[in-house]
């Protein structure tokens, strides 16, 4: 199956992965389609100042996943990420 959707982060960590529950394993791709403004990429506890990867204005960022694994994303507010998920069978 294929997910899609636009986040659009406010400052605390938001999960990037689906809401209910993703039971096999899949790929996740985010890109920062914001003109100004970073997302940052992690766990849980991700911030603007420690997190696992930082996205550009643009910049895209993909990953497999297990079916338990979860990725959340922080950035200033009003900047938007698109979210892609393909779940694999």
């Amino acid at each position: 199956m294929l997910r899609t959707r636009n986040l659009t982060l406010n400052g605390t960590a938001q999960e990037l992965t689906i809401d209910d529950m993703i039971d096999t394993p899949n790929s996740l791709s985010v890109q920062n389609t914001s003109d100004s403004g970073y997302a940052y990429i992690g766990n849980q506890s991700v911030t603007t100042s420690g997190y696992g990867h930082k996205l550009f204005p643009g910049q895209s960022f993909s990953i497999d996943l297990g079916s338990d694994d979860q990725v959340f994303a922080v950035g200033d507010s009003g900047v938007t990420v698109a979210v892609f998920i393909l779940e694999k069978a």
